[in-house]
Formats: structure tokens, C-alpha cells, sequence
């Protein structure tokens, strides 16, 4: 067997939705191919075309990707050509009308970081507030090779969806991206009605609070608590996460607001005792200190990449009571200095 059979099979471990087929099958009409050509590029079987079954593995999706990219038009970007042949509403279902039937901005994205992970699994999705803003960051689960960047923008051309849904006033959504851009500028911006930053360190969306109060004109309440309830029934890693994520959870928010956590607080908030707490993070193969380190070093991170506040700051606010320790426990996580994560140097 040959490197690159090995990196196939490694791929087929996830299930994506049908509708990503759908997706392919309307670019190459609109590009005006053979769809035949596509299916056996990707090795679809009868039972996909069929819709008898309705999932694709993580190899034929990027496969899916690199077939559109090789019949794109030139110095368009394919995130955009892609944007025009996606429904609004993908990936439908119960997740579709869910999200475009919250009350606003704010509880439609919160529906979606909780539960894009069913329909885009090469992705784990997490929400950090910063001041007044929603961070929404995308971490890749999987390689996805040469086509990573086009999947980068599409899932990021995904959230940015609202814009049909609600009256977004400036200044724009902010969206963050690793690599350069895949062509002009302009048309990812005039497209997606965002502000486009490209080699970044990191992959994500920034909504602004005047951003998450909008209200979506799609609002129906019956219908949104409906689905929603189904959603999480058919979820249970929702309605029954770990114990790791709560904490997470907790210490990200509790951060965000200046406030340090203990493990007796946290304890506290989920109606536990201490030890009961150690005994289930144990299990889990954590530690109440592994997870608060990790919950200050990622929200350390956002705030150098994202802020202009001074390094002694930022220390204080992770829980830091001085600038050594700080960057101490910062260069023993990310290998570098706060100064050098940042890139530049800023008086403290």
C-alpha cells in the first residue's frame, strides 16, 4: 500500500452531509461539466446519487473541493463562485431552520458553534468574548491538504449567512484567515459584506456587539424552540457534554468578564462538591489546573493577536500576578514570548 492510500483511509473516519454533494453537483452544471466526471473523480456510489445514503466520508469531500477548484473561473475566489450555488438556509433540516428562526444574531450563532459540528466535522468550533466582542474561532480536526484554505473560506462564508437574515450596520464583520488570499480582495469583501484579513495566525469571525443584538427578520419562536429541542435530542453530546467542556465553558466566560475561577467556585456553579469535581475531570483525564493553564494561555493568545493591550495587562487578566510568570507559562505552552507571539514589541 503506497503513502497515499494510507492518507485516504486515514481520511474516511467522518461523515459530512449529502447536501455538500448537492453543492458540487450544481458548480459543475453552472460550470457546465459532466456531473458523471465529478462521481468519478470522488468515487460516489449509486447509493449517494441516489440520496439512499445521505453522507459522504471526509475523502470525498475534499476530493469535492478540488474537483470545483479545478473548474473555477480564474482570479475569482472559489469560496466565492461556491457562495452563489449554497442555499442560504444550508445545511437545512432542523439545523437550517434553527438558525435562521433565533431571536437574534446572538442566539443564532450560539445554536450554531454548539452544533456545526454535526454537519462540518473537519472543524471544532469555539466561542471567546473579548470586551464587547464574539470571537468565533475555527480550529481544523482534519488535514484537508491544498484545498484547507478554499474549506477555510467557505465554512467562514457559512457563518457570515446572517447578512441575509438581519440588518448588520458597520462596522463589518471581521473575518481572519492563515493563508493569502485566493484572489482580489474586493470580491471576497463585496461578496460576503465582511472585512477580510488574510495571514493570520488564526482562523475565525469577529462579531461586534452591536452585531449580536440585531434581530433576525426570520425570528419565529414556536418554531425555533421546537427545532431546537429536537436538535438536542438528537445530539446527546449536547444535552450530556463532558464535564472538561463545562469547565472550559465556565473559565473562558469567567475570564472574558475578569474574573478568576477556583475549583471550589467552579464546584459551586455546577452543584457538585470539589472533590466529586476532581474525581469526574480525573476520569476524563484532566485536572481542574491543566484546564484553567489552557483556559488563560488560549484567551492570553487572542487577547495579543487581537488587542493593543500592554503584555502586563493581558497577565493580569489570565490570572498572572507578574510579568516573569506570565511569560514564563507562556513560552513553555506556545514556545514563544507573549512579544514575539504578538510580533511586535509593546511597552508594558
Amino acid at each position: 500500500m503506497n503513502s497515499d492510500s494510507s492518507k485516504l483511509i486515514a481520511l474516511n473516519t467522518r461523515a459530512y452531509p449529502i447536501a455538500l454533494l448537492d453543492l458540487a453537483e450544481k458548480f459543475y452544471e453552472r460550470r457546465k461539466f459532466n456531473v458523471e466526471s465529478l462521481y468519478t473523480r470522488c468515487q460516489i456510489d449509486p447509493s449517494q446519487i441516489a440520496r439512499q445514503q445521505n453522507s459522504i466520508t471526509d475523502w470525498q469531500f475534499r476530493e469535492l473541493v478540488a474537483a470545483c477548484m479545478d473548474i473555477a473561473l480564474p482570479g475569482t475566489p472559489l469560496s466565492v463562485q461556491l457562495a452563489d450555488c449554497i442555499p442560504i438556509t444550508i445545511p437545512g433540516g432542523m439545523f437550517g431552520l434553527a438558525s435562521f428562526t433565533a431571536k437574534d444574531v446572538r442566539q443564532a450563532l450560539g445554536l450554531m458553534i454548539d452544533f456545526s459540528h454535526t454537519v462540518m466535522p473537519a472543524y471544532k468550533f469555539e466561542r471567546i468574548s473579548v470586551g464587547k466582542q464574539w470571537h468565533i474561532l475555527l480550529h481544523p480536526a482534519v488535514d484537508m491538504g491544498a484545498v484547507q484554505a478554499h474549506i477555510d473560506e467557505s465554512v467562514c462564508g457559512y457563518f457570515l449567512n446572517f447578512r441575509h437574515f438581519a440588518r448588520l450596520s458597520e462596522p463589518a464583520i471581521q473575518v481572519h484567515l492563515r493563508h493569502e488570499p485566493l484572489g482580489d480582495i474586493g470580491a471576497y469583501e463585496e461578496h460576503f459584506k465582511a472585512k477580510f484579513f488574510f495571514s493570520q495566525k488564526s482562523c475565525k469571525l469577529i462579531f461586534d456587539h452591536h452585531h449580536l443584538q440585531e434581530p433576525l427578520l426570520t425570528h419565529n419562536k414556536a418554531t425555533f424552540d421546537e427545532v431546537y429541542l429536537k436538535l438536542q435530542d438528537s445530539d446527546p453530546s449536547i444535552a450530556h457534554s463532558s464535564v472538561v467542556a463545562k469547565v472550559k465553558k465556565m473559565l473562558q466566560s469567567r475570564l472574558s468578564q475578569g474574573q478568576s475561577t477556583s475549583i471550589c467556585q467552579a464546584a459551586d456553579m455546577l452543584n457538585i462538591s470539589e472533590r466529586t469535581l476532581a474525581r469526574r475531570l480525573q476520569r476524563e483525564g484532566a485536572s481542574f489546573v491543566e484546564l484553567k493553564q489552557q483556559a488563560s494561555m488560549d484567551y492570553a493568545k487572542l487577547l495579543l493577536e487581537s488587542t493593543e493591550q500592554p503584555v502586563s495587562k493581558i497577565a493580569r487578566t489570565c490570572g498572572y500576578n507578574s510579568d516573569s510568570n506570565f511569560s514564563r507559562a507562556f513560552k513553555s505552552s506556545t514556545g514563544q514570548t507573549p512579544k514575539q507571539f504578538r510580533g511586535r514589541s509593546i511597552a508594558s
